[in-house]
């Protein structure tokens, strides 16, 4: 929070990310913008004029983190000064909102802070109540208790470290009885992690702003949890007034300008396809020739009495389909209130749960656009989901033709013609106010330069800078203004430190540069100021925080300057495998948003070292245990693609192996049994017990999870001779916790609790903390069922102890469900109500464990005790 705090002794204080000693007017009064580049609207990051907020330094001296400062916007303050100070004047206010929020998103807290006061809120925010004089961390405290509600604000940046205290006061209130309701609110360019990476908090339904702050049906939900009221019934919007913004919302997830230009006669093809049913409609045509743009314009005709579903289904969506499906679920809670839990969605494979979720507005008209498809099953699979919305209308750009084989109907969005260019050269000298003649132009040009909208505005562009006449010598040959060379002729005339900000930023392009920051990575000096200059010349555009350069740019910069994105690559990568091994758990969010797209990068551009080296299996497990599961899966497959060019033949089977397991667990069954017979084509040439053992215990798990136990207990045979063979402690108590998991299903406790301690004999002290206290749960289970109740007893409670001491937190609201039911059974209610709900408060990855614990939880709230009520089997 952007608090006014006293200085520490010497009148200096630092800003606790970079220890730098700012003074105070400088720096404690603005707050710490880490990152803030996320929140920067397109203006500023062009060079808007900004004033210092905040600083991205790793520590060090006051020097050096000062050299690290970020730049943003400074756009005041919003509210109306007497009326701020006349409400913190009030002596004993009664807030019906508490406002918490990192003060890198201030301004935009400030907006909605206002939007609420209109609407005769009293809501506290720092900023506007906190009296000079007065010690703040007292008045904090003060108006969180004096508030009907606290407002956990959710940027791009995350929680910041007071935010954090704050929010945790909160909870605890609510969990004490004082029913303070604590409402997560996500704000635009947030992420869904920015909430669920805080303990408890992601147990709360949130608002979702991440569109944009100005959505009618968002601010309804927000005023309703403010008043502890149910939003009811979401209706579409019907008014003149909401048809601009929805306009412009797919746009802006395209990254096309809204223009008065259009093409004409492409337009009037795919309006034809339209009128004769002939969808999905895919728009296809070589890279730059605006199919995007022509997208946008048959949209337009066609959105109306229709929601609009934008999505790009190029990039990470097509690496793992599982960013798709989170697209949709986002949009499902922004316009319908009809979001599933991400555990929900994961139960299922991906097209399953695609359908799942489109099945929630089968009845709705729908307008689905699909940016960037390439052919293959992929694609295959998504438009035949889409497709089958009984009143939608898919409308998609494809880099090529999909083939006869797809009842989609195909126009192609041909180069532009001469008489079509003539009039985007109009359009665009006129829109840009540019010194030249379109006529001199539309004479001067070649063809092809001619045909291609982004090579022709990019030339234009350059006009501004240079006369005509030496942009365009008539001795040249044709082919020396071709496209490429036009723009490569472009690029070879910046100045040295652009080429090297452009050459970074087609390494980073599309990566949030925010996440980026937080984790450590310092970009060229200079690179903000080189970025307002390459956007006016149309070399690079800003979308979604980050950087866009189109393909026809990137392959004019190595025409230009052949080594200039290999050194940009060398920098970045040795600066995020630094971030990559010194990532904490603050900063895994960012690198869990970074890395993807940085492997695809690296995947397309065929740096298959740098990718293996960047990704370390470590970090992997990282992922993997905070949750990230469609980050680890994707960059899997892509250590999979690495390994595989490489020719290492131990990667190639052990990575299959980690991806195929999760698969499993995310319920992509069929995938996962391919990734496993392509890991044995691979081990028949390679004699090692260890892969032997890795894939006899993955078809072990992968035939539990299809409920097949007699095949899961054969191959568990198999697993444990190679395990003992090769003397791996790990594998064993896998293995036979795994084999103790067979037993408990069949409700054969006896041989699950030998299964059990088994496994913790075989893994030992030294044994993983997380599989280690999972066999432990499940064998105090067994010996509850056993009748042995006291040892169940303290085992779970020691159990529980180890979790929260070592971070478990996966596995801890199974042990808390298991440990409220013994004091149940042996009379504790109160105690056993008190585990029950600090279980429904933990993360439960499983929604059977969930449903269990809010079963138990119901059951100790409303009957009496002594009632006679006896647990249940469906409970226990």
């Amino acid at each position: 929070m952007a608090i006014n705090r006293a200085p520490s002794a010497g009148g200096r204080r630092g800003c606790g990310r970079c220890e730098a000693g700012f003074t105070r007017p400088a720096h404690a009064e603005r707050g710490c913008g880490v990152g803030a580049l996320a929140a920067w609207p397109p203006d500023t990051l062009w060079g808007a004029d900004a004033s210092i907020r905040g600083c991205r330094g790793r520590g060090g001296s006051a020097g050096t983190a000062a050299q690290q400062c970020v730049w943003i916007v400074d756009h005041g303050h919003r509210g109306d000064p007497a009326s701020v100070r006349n409400e913190a004047r009030r002596p004993t206010p009664t807030y019906d909102a508490f406002i918490s929020y990192n003060s890198a998103d201030l301004d935009v807290v400030q907006r909605l802070a206002e939007m609420l006061r209109e609407r005769g809120f009293q809501v506290f925010l720092d900023e506007w109540c906190l009296v000079p004089g007065e010690t703040w961390q007292e008045a904090l405290v003060d108006a969180l208790d004096r508030s009907k509600c606290c407002l956990v604000m959710c940027g791009p940046q995350g929680l910041g470290p007071w935010q954090n205290e704050e929010v945790h006061a909160a909870i605890e209130a609510r969990v004490s009885g004082r029913r303070t309701r604590v409402v997560p609110v996500l704000l635009p360019g947030s992420a869904d992690s920015a909430y669920r990476s805080v303990p408890f908090l992601w147990r709360f339904t949130y608002c979702d702003f991440r569109q944009a702050l100005e959505q009618p049906r968002a601010f309804e939900r927000l005023c309703a949890g403010i008043q502890g009221e149910a939003p009811g019934p979401s209706f579409p919007a019907t008014s003149a007034a909401s048809d601009e913004p929805a306009r412009m919302d797919f746009r802006s997830r395209f990254n096309v300008m809204a223009a008065n230009w259009r093409r004409v006669s492409v337009v009037e093809a795919a309006r034809g396809a339209v009128a004769a049913a002939r969808t999905p409609l895919v728009l296809y045509g070589l890279p730059g020739v605006g199919k995007t743009t022509v997208l946008c314009d048959v949209a337009d005709e066609n959105r109306s009495g229709r929601r609009v579903l934008a999505l790009p289904v190029g990039g990470t969506a097509a690496a793992e389909p599982r960013y798709l499906v989170d697209e949709v679920n986002t949009w499902l809670a922004t316009n319908f209130d009809g979001a599933l839990a991400a555990e929900d969605l994961y139960r299922h494979e991906w097209p399953d749960a695609l359908a799942l979720l489109l099945r929630q507005v089968a009845d709705e008209r729908l307008l689905v656009l699909l940016d960037d498809l390439v052919a293959g099953s992929f694609v295959d699979t998504v438009l035949r989901v889409f497709s089958a919305l009984p009143e939608g209308l898919v409308l998609a750009t494809a880099r090529g033709h999909l083939g006869a084989a797809h009842e989609a109907g195909h126009v192609v969005v041909p180069p532009m013609s001469r008489e079509e260019s003539a009039e985007f050269i109009a359009h665009v000298v006129e829109s840009m106010s540019l010194p030249v003649d379109p006529g001199d132009i539309a004479d001067r040009l070649p063809g092809d330069v001619l045909s291609h909208p982004l090579a022709l505005r990019t030339f234009l562009a350059h006009t501004r800078f240079v006369p005509t006449p030496l942009l365009v010598d008539p001795e040249l040959p044709t082919d020396v203004l071709s496209a490429r060379s036009l723009v490569a002729t472009v690029v070879a005339q910046l100045p040295a430190e652009h080429q090297d900000a452009l050459a970074h930023a087609v390494v980073l392009d599309q990566v949030p540069l925010a996440d980026l920051l937080k984790a450590g990575v310092v970009l060229p000096p200079g690179f903000t100021v080189a970025l307002q200059d390459l956007a006016g010349r149309c070399l690079v555009s800003h979308v979604a925080g980050g950087i866009e350069v189109p393909r026809l740019v990137a392959e004019a910069l190595d025409i230009a300057a052949p080594s200039a994105r290999r050194a940009a690559l060398r920098d970045v990568m040795a600066q995020l495998g630094e971030a990559v091994r010194e990532a904490d758990d603050t900063a895994l969010v960012s690198m869990a948003r970074v890395l993807p797209r940085i492997a695809l990068m690296l995947a397309s551009a065929g740096q298959w070292r740098e990718l293996r080296e960047i990704i370390p299996p470590r970090f992997l497990d990282r992922l993997n245990s905070g949750g990230f599961w469609k980050e680890y899966v994707l960059l899997a497959r892509a250590l999979i693609s690495a390994a595989d060019h490489l020719g290492d033949e131990t990667a190639r089977v052990g990575l299959r192996v980690r991806a195929s397991r999760k698969l499993g667990q995310l319920g992509d069954t069929r995938t996962a049994w391919d990734l496993l017979r392509e890991a044995e084509t691979v081990t028949s040439t390679l004699d090692s017990p260890a892969l032997r053992g890795d894939l006899a215990g993955l078809r072990a798990f992968l035939s539990y999870l299809q409920g097949d136990d007699k095949s899961t207990l054969r191959e568990l045979k198999d697993c444990v001779e190679w395990r003992t063979r090769e003397g791996d402690a790990g594998g064993l108590l896998i293995a036979h916790k795994l084999e103790g998991n067979v037993y408990l299903r069949q409700q054969k406790h006896k041989k699950a609790a030998a299964a059990y301690r088994a496994a913790l004999t075989a893994g030992g002290d030294e044994a993983d903390a997380r599989h280690r206290l999972d066999a432990e749960t499940s064998l105090a289970i067994c010996e509850s069922r056993q009748g042995i109740s006291e040892t169940a007893v303290l085992r779970l409670e020691r159990v529980v102890r180890e979790m929260r001491a070592l971070s478990v937190h996966s596995e801890l609201p199974r042990a808390l469900h298991a440990l409220a039911l013994l004091y149940e059974r042996q009379g504790l209610s109160t105690r056993a109500l008190e585990v029950a709900r600090q279980a429904a408060l933990a993360r439960a990855n499983d929604p059977a464990v969930r449903a269990a614990v809010d079963r138990l939880v119901w059951r100790l709230e409303n009957l009496r005790p002594g009632s006679g009520h006896r647990t249940g089997r469906a409970d226990s």
